[in-house]
């Protein structure tokens, strides 16, 4: 396996563990949409220490999207690199706000008025519908580069691009809901788009080790 292909292996594996590893600090019992401004304050000043962790893996998960998402851009072709990169760059700056927010609330709960403690919370729970923008770009950018006469990317991933795609459309919806499976940042883009989402970045750097392997390294100075 050629030096880049390992990097990105490593990275990939790395980031993917801190984006796990986030979410098993916070544990099972959080607060969600519905949750009074109350509830939320008693969880952030009994699992404040949880949250924090959270934050600090986010910080490590958008250093690792940055490298991943540099490396899999360079073996797109323009435009499609810059529109996959841009979402890369934005999936990874709504997840810092998200974090961001989240340790904000945990560094003095006992001090929030319930009130504004619900209001920070609500917004940061909406990183969930806005972050499909980013997703979406990424998605279609890969799409669109397996149909045609000289494919760059094979019909699966391109399809599998696809299935991302328009999940990631139709989560918009949370942008609408209000509680259940639809609640921004409830289960719809939590578990479905997460889980998703895991999947076909998972077969986009098997894909791209692939690439990098069968090319050589000058694959990232192609100027294509």
């Amino acid at each position: 396996m050629r030096t880049p292909a390992r990097i990105l292996l490593i990275v990939s594996i790395a980031t993917g563990a801190f984006y796990v590893a986030g979410f098993v600090a916070l544990g099972s019992a959080l607060p969600t949409i519905d949750s009074s401004g109350q509830a939320i304050v008693d969880w952030f000043s009994e699992h404040g220490t949880r949250a924090r962790i959270y934050s600090w893996t986010a910080a490590f998960v958008s250093l690792g999207l940055a490298i991943f998402g540099g490396q899999v851009a360079a073996l797109l072709p323009r435009p499609h690199r810059y529109i996959f990169l841009a979402g890369v760059l934005g999936f990874a700056i709504t997840a810092q706000v998200q974090a961001w927010i989240w340790a904000g609330l945990a560094f003095h709960p006992q001090q929030l008025d319930p009130g504004a403690a619900r209001t920070l919370f609500d917004i940061a729970a909406f990183w969930g519908p806005l972050v499909n923008g980013s997703t979406t770009a990424m998605a279609v950018a890969v799409a669109a580069l397996g149909f045609g006469t000289e494919p760059a990317v094979p019909r699966w991933l391109a399809w599998l691009s696809v299935i991302l795609f328009l999940e990631q459309a139709v989560e918009t919806v949370t942008v609408f809901g209000h509680s259940g499976f639809i609640a921004p940042g409830g289960a719809m883009n939590v578990y479905l788009g997460g889980v998703l989402g895991f999947l076909w970045a998972g077969a986009l750097v098997r894909w791209a080790l692939q690439r990098i392997d069968a090319t050589g390294s000058d694959v990232y100075t192609d100027g294509a």
